[in-house]
């Protein structure tokens, strides 16, 4: 498997925000346990406030929140163990298991387990000076509390990420397009078939986007600093509602033209024409990301791709499979005009009416 330079650099640039966010978070609280309270050696404060933000796509002030509270539970569970049975291998084995079972009990998060076990592990496991068992759940709250508190003063660019989600996914329903508009070109159902495939891969963009989303509306809320972002990001979810809905038809039409050119491998350039065009008002939607006034011309564009919708504009008005995949593009249309800022109702007034002939 070669390494992706590109994707790795993309990785990094979408972090930099939550990597500035915990290391100031991380440094903040080591700063107030031992300078401000004393505290000779506060790694848990440290730890606790980097697992708490992390670099996890879910930035949610509750995951957080939840995260810190299983690691404080485990930490404070550790603590008492310490004072009643000691350390030791045995002691280690009970006390993880006893974590660990009642962090499941108190909570349904199998995260907050996790953290509750890691950190009384290392209670258990790393030895620190006789009477400072106290500081450490300590500097457990200090770090959960500094990473809440970063996640309001050092927001992360929750909705730059939900951009880049957006674009990855209309990046790949473009391709999937392009493969469709390929594959009548030719006539080859290989490509078809690929293209299905293509936009099957989608599902895991969409909960990415999904999450990021929800990140980004969760931050805003309770931000200051990117408060004034809520409306974008609502709009973002109609979009990614809108985009879902195109996706899903995509495949549909996709599937179409699989079975079509399975039965008979002879190129239909008319039709592929009819992708071609969809796939440029795609394009547009995809530049809108950054630039909401290339809407306009994504709207325009889509439009003009539905006047070929109607069966006479290609002369195969007596083909009913062909015509039957015109027909299963006017829903995948309607669903591109939406996410491109239309009402439903504004964009299947665009499409045209079968009944009639074409203008």
């Amino acid at each position: 498997m070669s390494f992706d330079v590109r994707a790795a650099f993309h990785r990094v640039r979408d972090s930099l925000s939550a990597i500035v966010q915990i290391v100031a978070a991380a440094i903040a609280a080591y700063a107030f346990a031992h300078v401000l309270l004393g505290h000779e050696n506060p790694f848990l404060s440290v730890t606790v406030c980097i697992s708490s933000l992390s670099l996890a796509r879910d930035a949610r002030p509750r995951r957080v929140l939840d995260t810190a509270l299983g690691i404080t539970f485990g930490v404070v569970l550790a603590n008492i163990s310490l004072l009643l049975v000691g350390r030791g291998m045995w002691q280690l084995v009970l006390v993880l298991g006893l974590v660990v079972l009642m962090a499941r009990f108190v909570h349904r998060s199998p995260g907050f387990a996790v953290s509750a076990g890691i950190q009384a592990s290392l209670v258990q496991l790393i030895p620190i000076a006789s009477g400072s068992e106290i500081q450490r759940p300590i500097d457990a709250v200090v770090g959960g509390a500094m990473a809440l508190a970063a996640t309001a003063i050092v927001p992360r660019d929750a909705r730059r990420l939900a951009k880049s989600d957006e674009r990855a996914l209309v990046q790949q329903l473009g391709g999937g397009i392009r493969l469709i508009e390929a594959a009548l070109h030719h006539g080859d159902a290989d490509r078809a078939e690929r293209a299905l495939e293509h936009l099957r891969a989608t599902d895991r963009m969409l909960s990415d986007w999904n999450t990021s989303l929800e990140s980004a509306k969760a931050i805003a809320t309770i931000s200051p600093f990117v408060r004034q972002h809520l409306k974008d990001i609502e709009r973002q979810r109609e979009v990614r509602v809108a985009l879902d809905y195109a996706v899903r038809n995509a495949r549909v039409v996709a599937r179409r033209v699989w079975q079509l050119l399975a039965e008979e491998e002879s190129p239909r350039p008319q039709l592929a024409r009819t992708f071609e065009e969809i796939a440029i008002g795609i394009g547009e939607l995809e530049a809108a990301v950054d630039d909401p006034d290339a809407l306009v011309q994504a709207r325009q564009s889509l439009t003009l791709a539905i006047v070929r919708l109607h069966p006479a504009s290609h002369d195969i008005e007596y083909d009913v499979q062909d015509a039957t995949v015109l027909m299963q593009c006017r829903p995948l249309l309607v669903d591109l005009l939406t996410a491109a800022g239309l009402t439903v109702d504004e964009a299947r007034e665009r499409l045209p009416d079968v009944d009639q002939e074409p203008i």
